[in-house]
Formats: structure tokens, sequence, C-alpha cells
């Protein structure tokens, strides 16, 4: 497992990042398909003095893209806090990998698949009113819709874009008002 550290606003001092490395290496004995972990510290300007200290982690894993993020007064308490919420999501992930069928056709077709990344930029969004604030770059997988809600439970996001495995075409499952999920499949 390949672990990438990143300080923005924070000297990466050795002994920080060796226990960061250690701490984050402990995950593949709970699911040995970790790919890469990318863990970004940072020091931001808040009001409330306690939660200055963010960690935010994205794991990358075969079939899944976990993230966690925690703050605290401490940069050692936020790796421990973002440490036990990842343990958490790697569990309810392996549970509900039993529940779901195996799809050969799907496994061969993941991995013969290229990763496309996509990304928004002002120049092609123009220069209207509403300006682009964040830019956020990820990979494109193919995965079923059912994958992909799965994905959406587990990042605790709004919605997830995937590629759809059975149409190779790009579609958006979200997470509806009544606590359903949608599926947004286009139309050309």
């Amino acid at each position: 497992m390949n672990i990438v550290i990143n300080g923005k606003h924070v000297e990466l001092t050795e002994a920080l990042t060796t226990y960061v490395r250690d701490k984050f290496s402990k995950l593949t004995t709970y699911f040995d398909h970790i790919i890469e972990t990318d863990v970004t510290l940072s020091v931001e300007q808040t009001k409330n003095k306690e939660d200055r200290q963010t960690v935010e982690v994205t794991i990358w894993a075969s079939g899944a893209v976990l993230r966690a993020c925690e703050s605290s007064f401490d940069m050692y308490a936020a790796v421990d806090l973002v440490h036990d919420k990842l343990e958490r999501q790697i569990v309810k992930y392996k549970e509900k990998l039993k529940n779901v069928p195996r799809r050969e056709a799907h496994q061969k077709k993941e991995r013969e698949a290229t990763h496309t990344v996509f990304s928004l930029s002002e120049k092609e969004t123009g220069n209207n009113s509403p300006k682009v604030i964040r830019t956020k770059k990820f990979a494109l997988k193919p995965m079923f819709s059912d994958e992909a809600a799965m994905q959406l439970e587990l990042l605790g996001q709004d919605f997830v874009v995937f590629s759809n495995a059975q149409t190779s075409e790009v579609n958006v499952v979200y997470r509806r008002n009544d606590g359903n999920i949608g599926l947004i499949e286009p139309h050309f």
C-alpha cells in the first residue's frame, strides 16, 4: 500500500509522518485490497480554536473509494479520530461486499478499463457570475448502479458520478429528499 502525505500550512515533521504511516498501514489488517492512501494534514484559521488541526484521508481500494475528514485541537488526535472513522467504514464496506453477488464480467471489464480523470476549470465554465471555487478530480470507474449506491452510502455524499458498467455511459446516483436514492441516466 502506498501512503502519500501532504501538508497544508503545517510542517511535516519526521515524527508526524512516521505516526501517520504507522497508523494507516494498520488498515491493511482489515482490508488487504488498499492500493493507495492519500493523507492531507492542514491547519485552518477558524473561530473555534479547538478544531484547527484537520486531517483528510482518501483511500483508493480495489472497488471502492473511502473518504474521511476529522478536526481536533491536536494533529495526533485528529489522525486518531479519522483512523477510527475509516476503520468503521472499511468494516461496513466489507459487510456490504458479502451481500453483493459476484459479477465476473464487471470485474473483467474493470480491469481492462482505463481511468479517465475529469475536472472543471474556469475556462470551461466561462466568466459568468458564479465562479468555480473548488475543483475536484476523480477517477471515473465502471460500476453497476447498485455498487454506486453502496459508494454513496459509504462516502456519506449527496451524489456519486460513475461510468455505468452495462451501458458505458456516465451516470449519477443521488440522495433524494425522501431518503431514497435516484439515478440519472443521460439520453443523447
